[in-house]
């Protein structure tokens, strides 16, 4: 008996594992056209008769298949009004494929958007969302609008819609009472949120829909059952896709495009979701509150050797048919100097700085105290506003010493702080080293003996060999703030 099972078993396994690799990548690259039309919301009474598309976590490494069929799909049913409900970009992912995308959008109602927590787990770049490139000013129309615990009245058809955003909460970014202020709460209005954790809150107020993502749908079938067996799991999967009412306010959460952790999707394909309004007969809007829905359509990006392996890349190798990294493209510290961490001589190392709205960094030749540039740093007000340079040089264990040079231009004492992480430290205070220090006016020369970077609360020293973060900031800041830094490096001298 055991003899005639082997040949089955042999062929059922490599057959099984098959199926179910061609089924993870349909659903990975197939999108799904979800259609709602809703009846009985006060929203109907500006939106009869207009479309509004939802996209959410869109987690954009290229423009690949599934993004031309999400522009194709956008291109053929016209929507008067798009509405994105962040995570644009793929982790740690480069900004510029996104950018190619949004410049594709452009609804006669406009496209409307919040950013997501991995926007925020790659501050650097970000501000090309907001900002005009390499400069301090917004842009003058920015597509979409992202709108950052703000809101904006549409005047359609003689009547107003407050479109409201309120930032990320994964990321504790979200201010609903900020934008609440300028908010006419007679008109309907729609909010934009990338969590649905803000649904009780949101509710609260009375938002006639709530739009947002985050969840993927789970991306693996499984997980909605797991949720069930593990609480502790992300709180926001008790929302993990489709309609919830709370009270008046109605929230959509969307399964989103992209992945995130794993690169495939197992029965949670992506969807685009596209919504219409009926007008409202009654006053009662949420009582008599009801969802209509067309079947959904399904489309298949299509099959390629590049996308099959983009799909199934567990590991992050680089794509296929890339170019090799060109040298001036590398970065992490000087190459020529290997104890100098940043000497802020080239553009490169304005991109190992985390950038985001609000701060600026541009090379500059004042207070220069070692080549031609230093860095000038614009930080403005807020808790912790400060700089965390990225892919630092690891080992700083065969010096002495740890040395930087800030000059303060204002005539104010600055409070100043420098934290150092090793690979033991994550984000606990008790486990990495932090050093207050007084930043006088003018050029403050900062050295600290390597010896003395220990942790905050257990008696142990800083592993030197595995540094893993370096980070400085401004505690407390009540008002925007210049600096300049340069020469930060480890020294053998005092």
């Amino acid at each position: 008996m055991r003899l005639r099972r082997r040949p089955f078993l042999r062929l059922f396994v490599p057959l099984f594992l098959l199926i179910l690799t061609g089924k993870a990548y349909y659903d990975t690259n197939a999108v799904e056209i979800r259609n709602y039309e809703m009846k009985n919301s006060s929203l109907g009474e500006v939106l009869t008769n207009l479309k509004v598309a939802h996209i959410s976590d869109l987690h954009i490494k290229k423009i690949g298949p599934r993004e031309k069929t999400i522009l194709q799909i956008l291109k053929n049913k016209k929507p008067d009004l798009i509405l994105l409900t962040g995570d644009f970009i793929a982790f740690q992912g480069s900004y510029e494929p996104l950018m190619s995308f949004l410049g594709q959008l452009d609804p006669p109602l406009g496209a409307y958007a919040v950013l997501g927590n991995t926007e925020y787990s790659n501050e650097n770049g970000s501000c090309i969302l907001c900002h005009k490139e390499r400069s301090k000013s917004l842009k003058e129309k920015q597509n979409p609008v992202f709108l950052r615990n703000s809101l904006i009245s549409l005047k359609i058809n003689g009547k107003n819609l407050n479109i409201a955003g309120v930032d990320d909460s994964v990321k504790t970014k979200g201010d609903l009472k900020t934008l609440l202020q300028g908010m006419n709460f007679h008109d309907p209005s729609i909010l934009l949120s990338h969590s649905p954790e803000v649904f009780e809150e949101a509710s609260g107020w009375g938002f006639d829909l709530l739009l947002c993502g985050h969840t993927h749908g789970g991306q693996i079938f499984l997980v909605r059952y797991l949720r069930k067996i593990f609480p502790l799991m992300d709180p926001a999967l008790d929302f993990i896709d489709g309609f919830f009412q709370k009270g008046k306010t109605v929230m959509y959460v969307s399964r989103g495009v992209g992945t995130s952790l794993l690169p495939f999707r197992l029965g949670v394909k992506p969807e685009i979701t596209f919504f219409t309004f009926e007008k409202n007969p009654t006053h009662d809007s949420f009582r008599n509150f009801a969802i209509s829905n067309s079947p959904s359509t399904i489309i298949f990006a299509g099959l390629s050797i590049s996308n099959i392996f983009e799909t199934f890349n567990l590991f992050g190798f680089p794509p296929l048919f890339s170019l090799p990294l060109l040298e001036r493209d590398r970065v992490g510290g000087n190459s020529n100097n290997p104890n100098i961490l940043f000497d802020f001589e080239s553009e490169s190392d304005l991109r190992r700085l985390n950038w985001e709205c609000q701060k600026w960094f541009e090379l500059s030749t004042e207070h220069v105290t070692s080549g031609k540039y230093s860095l000038k740093a614009t930080l403005p007000a807020g808790q912790y506003p400060g700089i965390n340079f990225q892919d630092i040089p690891e080992d700083w264990s065969k010096t002495p010493y740890f040395k930087m040079d800030i000059f303060n231009p204002s005539r104010e004492k600055i409070k100043f702080h420098i934290r150092v992480d090793d690979n033991k430290s994550g984000w606990k205070y008790a486990d990495r080293f932090d050093l207050d220090l007084d930043l006088r006016p003018g050029m403050n020369p900062i050295v600290v003996p390597t010896d003395s970077i220990k942790t905050n609360i257990h008696p142990r020293f800083l592993d030197l060999k595995n540094i893993k973060r370096l980070m400085v900031f401004i505690p407390n800041n009540l008002k925007q703030r210049e600096i300049f830094i340069d020469n930060i490096r480890l020294d053998r001298k005092a």
